[in-house]
């Protein structure tokens, strides 16, 4: 399946039906809900998957419970600790231990929410930035760029971040991220809260995933040619790992009361169906260069659209430029072979 650019909010079947079978394929988060369920799929489909999670507990956990449930041949998956999505150095640590054979897809799915009672910030570059978008986007930042550098992405990889329909907003859950001005994004960034009213985590995940937006659109622009790039959301998941750090109480009935009653009410799916629809993206059974895909408008789950028309910042040049800035200070400029001619 492709996105239809005749009729751009629509799927339609191609002939061609490209598959994982074979190709190397590094999952940042693997360890979390939708991380392992994409893993297992992956395996089974052929691929040879890097299991990258913050720790070498975490990742080796994670790759015994994949091979066991793909069924798969132990050297069919790698464990790579040391992806801590706030720590930039142990990312470089990390991408310099992995094996040197290139990878053909890259899913930077690693982050979440930031359960605090107030905006917190990371000290990157020697600046701060706003957590929640440093967990979700900084760090795949770091990842990319180290993997870049050290001549590990294969020629005309395919790089999917996981977007997030609170990026454009859903009423009654997560605000529509606006801003005044580039400026006014900036502050934000900064972690400058002043007149934004009550911090609420949610709304913070919003706008990191708008920021992963904004950092897709920016990249797509200068790799053209050299690789794939696709912001991918498959939609509100239920019970994935993105509610710790909530107090015990909260984190109770979000996990046994509330996702439930949303996946059985269609408003949230769980981790393996949602894997499934991310497997299509990785593979390139879904999605071109470029593409931001995800939910209908003001709806969590449902058919993949071209969210673009949904959210006038995502293709706003000042804004991605600002978000890219910050990410370039926070974890080095991405080298890329079109950078010259990008910038003349």
């Amino acid at each position: 399946m492709k996105l239809n650019t005749a009729a751009p909010n629509t799927l339609s079947v191609v002939s061609e039906a490209p598959t994982l079978k074979g190709k190397r394929v590094l999952i940042t988060g693997a360890n979390g809900g939708l991380g392992i369920q994409t893993t297992i799929q992956a395996l089974q489909e052929g691929a040879t998957v890097t299991l990258a999670c913050r720790n070498d507990g975490k990742a080796e956990a994670a790759r015994q419970q994949a091979i066991e449930a793909a069924s798969v041949a132990e050297d069919k998956a790698i464990a790579a600790g040391g992806f801590d999505m706030l720590d930039m150095q142990a990312i470089d640590e990390a991408v310099d231990a992995l094996p040197p054979a290139p990878l053909d897809v890259v899913f930077l799915q690693a982050g979440g929410w930031v359960w605090t009672d107030d905006a917190q910030t990371v000290s990157l570059g020697g600046r701060a930035i706003e957590q929640t978008v440093v967990k979700n986007v900084v760090g795949a930042h770091a990842t990319l760029v180290a993997l870049k550098a050290t001549g590990r992405l294969a020629p005309g990889c395919r790089v999917v971040i996981i977007g997030g329909e609170g990026s454009r907003g859903l009423p009654g859950a997560i605000d529509k991220p606006e801003f005044e001005d580039v400026q006014d994004f900036e502050r934000y960034l900064a972690g400058d809260w002043a007149g934004r009213g009550s911090y609420k985590p949610i709304n913070a995940l919003g706008v990191s995933k708008l920021c992963a937006a904004l950092w897709a659109q920016h990249l797509a622009g200068l790799v053209e040619g050299e690789m794939e790039v696709v912001w991918f959301t498959p939609g509100f998941i239920a019970g994935t790992n993105g509610t710790a750090g909530m107090p015990k109480w909260k984190e109770f009935i979000f996990q046994r009361i509330a996702f439930p009653i949303m996946v059985a009410i269609g408003k949230a799916q769980w981790p393996k169906a949602a894997a499934a629809k991310c497997i299509d993206c990785l593979a390139g059974r879904v999605g071109v260069h470029g593409d931001l895909l995800g939910a209908p408008q003001g709806k969590p789950i449902g058919p993949l659209t071209d969210q673009k028309p949904m959210q006038h910042l995502f293709t706003d040049k000042n804004f991605q430029r600002a978000l890219w800035t910050a990410c370039e200070q926070a974890a080095g400029p991405f080298p890329h072979t079109n950078a010259t001619k990008k910038s003349a």
